[in-house]
């Protein structure tokens, strides 16, 4: 079974417009069109059997509406898993959790940079605390993000921090740890309590044995993701195949962690 963890897509009168501005502002192309029937024939060419759809809030108005619409997305597709979003400047944070619980969202997703809040601002330590509290999932996006300048909102570094604070939590950082900042990442989380999921990190990184990197951290904890439309998914399951793994070690990676971690139960599959 191969779970996507990291993936997006859009409302379809959203898509072309949020596609077209996204890709301008990073300079990076896509691989398919933003829809969510773009992102299903994406995944039935790839051979991924099931995905996390991960939208964000960049407005705390939109905060509401875009949950809505994921709970639309899941409910019509049982192969799909939508995360909720929560932005922090949104009032009614607290409800808006314990709505998401109700109706069945395994987590949350954040985006320091694009949200505008550093990681590991005391601040947004009440909004994490709701969430675990709930035993839900956070995934961040962790290190660059291409469409920013400096000063980047979630480091390795500033992640460590958070990951003391809150012992035990299930925390997600996308990209590895942190896109761009690898090197990072092999300093503060790498052996820490935190999953890593491996989008834009095949190919992008110059890593000659990246299983040595996944044994070292601990394989239990790597969660395959590509972050489509933003890469190819078919290109990045080739990728792990192609690795020096054993079955084992495959069938973790590929979906046996993400199952663990998000109780996902045999029907679903």
């Amino acid at each position: 079974m191969i779970i996507d963890f990291h993936t997006h897509c859009f409302p379809d009168s959203l898509a072309p417009r949020a596609m077209s501005k996204l890709s301008q502002n990073s300079g990076m192309p896509y691989y398919h069109d933003g829809t969510l029937k773009g992102l299903k024939e994406s995944v039935r060419k790839a051979g991924i059997d099931m995905c996390v759809v991960l939208p964000i809030a960049t407005k705390p108005q939109q905060t509401r509406t875009i949950n809505r619409w994921a709970l639309s997305v899941m409910d019509e597709n049982k192969d799909i898993i939508c995360f909720g979003t929560i932005h922090p400047e949104f009032d009614e944070w607290q409800q808006e959790i314990e709505w998401l619980k109700m109706h069945g969202f395994k987590g949350i997703k954040f985006h320091p940079d694009y949200q505008d809040f550093f990681v590991d601002d005391k601040k947004m330590y009440p909004i994490y605390d709701a969430i675990f509290q709930n035993n839900m999932i956070i995934l961040f996006h962790s290190g660059v993000d291409p469409a920013y300048e400096p000063p980047y909102h979630c480091t390795p570094k500033r992640l460590k921090k958070v990951l003391k604070d809150f012992p035990n939590a299930k925390i997600v950082a996308a990209h590895m740890g942190g896109y761009r900042f690898f090197e990072e990442t092999l300093e503060y989380l790498i052996g820490e309590d935190v999953y890593l999921d491996t989008s834009f990190f095949f190919g992008e990184v110059d890593i000659q044995k990246p299983e040595e990197i996944f044994r070292k951290h601990g394989i239990e904890k790597i969660l395959f993701a590509t972050d489509s439309p933003w890469k190819d998914q078919k290109k990045e399951v080739e990728y792990v195949k192609k690795l020096k793994l054993t079955s084992d070690e495959v069938e973790m990676i590929f979906g046996k962690n993400a199952q663990e971690l998000l109780k996902l139960e045999v029907h679903h599959m």
